[in-house]
């Protein structure tokens, strides 16, 4: 029986992230990891021969500088390239092709409106303004709801006064994300449609929501916080896939002496009078801690792993309600070329080296939200594709070759009448690269394989409950100390010892390396 001062459940970026953070504490630490892999959902494996592509995850922006920095990552080889473009684009051709060039944007939004680039300009700035008032608070632990310490008065107070430094127009903007409803506040900018659908895509990725949802669009700002380089608001991916993020982490914990060990899958989390003791293996091996901290999802963590009987009965009642789906379905492509797109002819140009957003308008947004509430997968779905090995050949093995990422939305865990994704996965894929024909039309020629991850292969390759990519909604209702429970938010559980360390916990999902950080943070100040 092996015996550590504290086990991590999960080796995703976050896990590793609080490892190495305890073990600069001074604490013996053992990860353990389900998966012949590290990484959790920022890895990077090869899904076909010659292509390897990052798996689930596959952009950067939001991994906090603060923590790149304390683990080293950059010593350890993680290296960012910025994505410096955007395109936009609906299946009749028409697109909006954004660059660092000024007045080329200008004149793409004056394609469609005379107004809407000035509109558009002001719009980022509110949102740049209020995502950095959140930035602030990423890596801090949210105040208490209920009884109040010095410290969550002195926090909500440091929140008070960030709110009053904004102008007063942004903080009346702040109020508008928080509830007001996304149509509400694009129509009130926009004028165009194409403008329109592209800001309504911003809510898309990490949400599942209609734009007609009061706070939906706190996830535009949730992605408004992010930086490459040092650069706000920047994008990017990691040279060699995701995993080099993840990579990066093991290596700075291994110096450290964290021991991680992979393909140790936990089964369950060991509690006696009232506190946990360590974990079972599904091997039946025991291994002790009195500090136990979970990567894994909420629902996971709560009622597969530790059970209800160890729980209050309304903390239980109430994460039962916590909302998890995302509504996310992963594709990569294995191309034996560069994908040429009808709208945009030729050689490789700077639509090649951007995020691609396939996105009808905004209506199409809401449509394929309540199709997916009725279990239909949407069709066509909306796509957010990036094609990396423009900006890093490694990924593939012969030279001229590329590989592909599609995230489709929304794409329901439960199919209507009963079917399963086990039986669908197929038609679906066919149905995806139909509506991807429509802007690459000899797409299937040139792809030589792909892998399709739907819901359910989310949940069951990752443990993700319902293949909730960020471990939870990211609802007002479900953010801050509110996010899983009020009598978890501030990372330690009901139960003595249990902590939360993944993305069900603040600030949310996302590689962000920030609820590791807090969590660490939490267990060696109670330590």
């Amino acid at each position: 029986m092996s015996h550590y001062d504290a086990i991590v459940i999960g080796a995703g970026h976050n896990g590793l992230t609080t490892a190495n953070y305890l073990a600069r504490g001074g604490m013996s630490v053992c990860v353990l990891e389900q998966r012949s892999i590290v990484g959790g959902a920022a890895v990077t494996e090869e899904f076909y021969p010659g292509y390897r592509n990052s798996t689930f995850s596959y952009v950067v922006s939001l991994l906090r500088p603060e923590v790149v920095e304390d683990l080293r990552l950059a010593d350890y080889g993680y290296e960012a390239i910025t994505l410096e473009n955007a395109l936009y684009i609906d299946s009749s051709g028409d697109h909006l092709l954004l660059t660092a060039d000024e007045q080329f944007n200008q004149a793409q939004f004056e394609k469609f409106s005379q107004t809407d680039f000035q509109a558009y300009e002001s719009f980022e700035h509110s949102v740049d303004q209020i995502g950095q008032l959140l930035a602030k608070q990423w890596l801090n632990e949210p105040p208490k709801l209920g009884e109040q310490g010095v410290g969550d008065l002195l926090t909500m107070l440091k929140v008070g006064v960030d709110v009053f430094r904004l102008d007063a127009e942004a903080r009346w903007r702040l109020m508008q994300f928080f509830i007001g409803a996304p149509e509400t506040i694009i129509d009130r900018w926009f004028e165009s449609e194409k403008v329109k659908s592209m800001v309504a895509a911003h809510i898309m990725p990490a949400n599942y929501a209609p734009l007609s949802q009061p706070g939906a669009s706190l996830a535009m700002l949730h992605h408004a916080v992010g930086e490459v380089d040092g650069r706000a608001g920047a994008w990017g991916i990691v040279r060699g896939g995701m995993g080099g993020i993840t990579q990066a982490m093991l290596k700075s914990s291994l110096a450290l002496g964290v021991a991680v060990r992979t393909d140790a899958a936990v089964q369950q989390i060991n509690v006696s009078d009232e506190r946990v003791t360590g974990v079972t293996l599904a091997s039946g091996e025991v291994l002790t801690a009195p500090v136990v901290a979970a990567n894994t999802d909420p629902k996971r963590t709560f009622f597969t792993l530790l059970g209800e009987e160890h729980l209050p009965e309304g903390f239980t009642r109430d994460v039962k309600s916590f909302r998890q789906e995302s509504a996310s379905l992963r594709m990569n492509l294995a191309l034996s070329e560069l994908p040429e797109f009808s709208a945009l002819p030729g050689a490789e140009g700077a639509h090649h080296r951007a995020s691609i957003t396939m996105i009808e308008s905004a209506d199409h947004l809401n449509a394929a939200f309540h199709s997916a509430k009725r279990g239909e997968p949407a069709d066509p779905p909306i796509i957010e594709a990036i094609i990396p090995s423009v900006l890093d050949p490694t990924l593939t093995d012969t030279p001229g070759h590329h590989v592909m990422s599609l995230l489709c939305k929304y794409m329901p865990y439960d199919l209507s009448g009963g079917r399963s994704w086990d039986n669908e996965k197929d038609r679906i894929t066919e149905r995806i690269f139909s509506y991807v024909e429509r802007f690459i039309p000899r797409l299937r020629d040139i792809t030589v394989g792909h892998q399709c991850l739907t819901p359910l292969d989310l949940e069951r390759m990752l443990g993700m409950t319902r293949g909730d990519i960020c471990h939870g909604r990211l609802e007002p209702d479900q953010l801050f100390n509110m996010r899983p429970h009020p009598d978890a938010a501030q990372y330690a559980t009901p139960v003595k010892g249990l902590y939360l360390c993944g993305s069900g916990a603040h600030p949310g999902g996302g590689v962000t390396g920030a609820p590791g950080h807090n969590a660490a943070r939490r267990i060696l100040r109670d330590a």
